[in-house]
């Protein structure tokens, strides 16, 4: 073993060859995907750890609620098979909550990779496949009471043994999830995955040494800690409280943080969620993991966003949630809405906390949601064979105002980081139609900053027998502002059926449609960031001419816009006046 510090440009030169290699894993997954949820919105993420299960690598633009959640998933494989029982050409594989991962359909694999001997690293790959099994058409619901009700349940377990499939294991798999030969794709593509990561750890193994390769690694974690630690000593000491709600048909989940900030202790950052409401009767109910993860993606975003994200950025934060809390659920109780719903609220409750305390560095709540909707059927088309298909996307998103920007539209923000699937390659594997794909005027929240305006989907499903499952929240508590913004507007979902319009909960069972529905879904808005009559007039007028604001939606930020033929200009005068009278009637 290295008996000597690393110097900092081994160090950054290993850091890079890890990304490289991280990201050559994406690209072998993505290349030699089977579904377009892989393929086109890339939901799936890959990682390399340490022979201790931590992670220190990985790939850029992925998903932070996939990858701070690997070194839970791994653990769990580890407690049932021991390091010392792995070999070569072994691949583990497990998907359940309640030993390390985060919900059903995302599936963990991961690789033991070693070299003179000795264990070197692990390369893993999660993966959210359509499908695995369940009450509805890609296993989501809102109805599903227990944890079995929302797929198949996959202990941890070697996939793979020696480099042989476990045949046996992978036809039972097969049996229990709708559209077992692109599922059958996508397994392959995350097992090739896996072994491209194998081979670049097994070619640093091979330049630096076995056990100097697993030195480096560790310096590199502890590097990225004390760059974290570093950055928390900036921070000003304190405890902060913010409290926020859920809904699951109209009833409230409440959700509580106390943020205690010390840079000198070792616990630097602890993130408490005792006072949150007990586990409850539906998916929205958060793993360990799952709420750990949100947090630690939190805390990186406010403290060391430019330096490496590893398990080592992670080490000062500490979580706590009650065991049976919502944040902190117990077998058998379903979990599958809590990856993104729930997640995203506890990033944006930790932020909320810290708002007082570092106003520079955080933003007002975006859109806090996925959106994710399901559409299943018969494709009948004639290029379609009466297949049975399973169509997942998510229905877009936003972020909310920050100090000295405007939140930005039509992005995934939080601890999700996926694409949309295109229209044009939705349209060709589904029959699916597209009527309407745009941001919507007015819905960001008014602010000093103006947070991001709604994304706003409409679809005709064109299918046999076709079903819809939708998962959204801030429906009936939209994002906040911060500082004097006002909150973003609330999400919607509508639904045209027999020639009327119908309002959709945000959250559903699998719900059948007629052939030709129309199905809108709208996300929710970015809460603004400060005081919207301290935002300048001509920047209110320039939204009004980029479509973000209507000229009646310019009052909120006290400004009057006239419509001429010529187009829209300030009414200077009557703004004075309406912006006075505003500020007069304040308290």
């Amino acid at each position: 073993m290295r008996t000597t510090k690393p110097d900092p440009i081994t160090r950054e030169v290993l850091h890079n060859a890890l990304l490289m290699a991280v990201m050559e894993m994406k690209a072998a997954v993505v290349h030699t995907a089977y579904s377009p949820l892989w393929k086109e919105s890339g939901d799936l993420s890959c990682g390399l750890l340490t022979p201790q299960g931590e992670m220190v690598a990985q790939a850029l633009g992925d998903i932070p609620i996939h990858l701070a959640t690997m070194p839970f998933s791994l653990q769990g494989c580890l407690a049932r098979i021991p390091v010392e029982e792995l070999e070569a050409g072994d691949v583990l594989w497990q998907n359940d909550p309640y030993q390390g991962n985060n919900h059903l359909p995302d599936i963990f694999m991961a690789a033991p990779v070693f070299a003179e001997g000795l264990l070197v690293g692990f390369s893993a790959v999660r993966g959210h496949y359509v499908d695995v099994g369940g009450s509805g058409p890609g296993s989501y619901s809102s109805a599903a009471r227990d944890l079995h009700a929302e797929g198949l349940r996959i202990p941890p377990m070697r996939l793979y043994r020696r480099g042989q499939v476990n045949q046996d294991v992978l036809d039972m798999f097969l049996a229990n999830v709708r559209g077992p030969g692109e599922r059958l794709g996508d397994l392959r593509a995350q097992s090739a995955g896996c072994h491209t990561g194998r081979r670049s750890l097994e070619r640093l193994a091979a330049k630096h040494g076995a056990r100097e390769l697993v030195a480096l690694m560790e310096d590199l974690l502890d590097h990225s800690e004390a760059l974290t630690r570093a950055q928390v000593r900036r921070l000003p000491k304190g405890r902060y409280e913010f409290t926020d709600h859920c809904d699951v048909g109209g009833e409230p989940i409440r959700l509580q943080v106390a943020v205690t900030v010390d840079g000198d202790r070792e616990e630097a950052i602890t993130a408490d969620f005792t006072g949150s409401d007990p586990e409850v009767n539906n998916g929205m109910n958060a793993p360990i993991a799952v709420t750990t993860s949100a947090t630690w993606f939190a805390i990186k975003c406010i403290t060391d966003p430019e330096n490496p994200a590893n398990s080592g950025s992670y080490r000062p934060v500490r979580v706590i949630a009650p065991p049976g809390s919502v944040l902190n659920c117990q077998y058998p109780r379903p979990v599958v809405l809590s990856n993104h719903e729930t997640a995203y609220r506890v990033a944006d409750m930790v932020l909320g906390a810290l708002a007082p305390a570092i106003p520079d560095r955080v933003v007002a709540a975006g859109a806090g949601t996925a959106g994710v909707f399901v559409v299943g059927g018969i494709d009948s088309r004639p290029e379609g064979g009466d297949r049975r298909f399973i169509y997942i996307d998510v229905a877009g998103a936003g972020q909310g105002g920050a100090r000295h920007k405007d939140g930005r539209s039509g992005i995934r923000v939080n601890a999700g980081n996926m694409n949309n699937t295109p229209i044009e390659a939705a349209e060709l594997a589904f029959p699916i139609l597209t009527l309407a794909y745009e941001l919507v005027p007015d819905t960001g929240g008014a602010g000093t900053f103006r947070g991001a305006c709604a994304l706003r989907r409409v679809f005709q499903v064109n299918a046999l027998d076709p079903t819809l499952t939708l998962t959204m929240e801030r429906e009936h508590f939209p994002p906040y502002g911060l500082f004097g913004g006002q909150p973003g507007a609330p999400a919607m979902a509508t639904l045209v059926r027999n020639g009327a319009i119908e309002r959709l909960p945000s959250k559903t069972p699998p719900l059948s449609l007629a052939t030709g529905g129309v199905v809108g879904l709208q996300c929710a808005g970015g809460g603004g960031f400060g005081d919207p009559l301290e935002r300048h007039p001509e920047r209110v007028l320039a939204d009004v001419d980029d479509g973000y604001v209507s000229p009646a939606g310019a009052r909120a930020y006290g400004v009057v816009i006239l419509e001429t033929a010529d187009g829209v200009r300030i009414d200077e005068p009557a703004t004075r006046r309406l912006r006075a009278e505003r500020r007069s009637s304040r308290p």
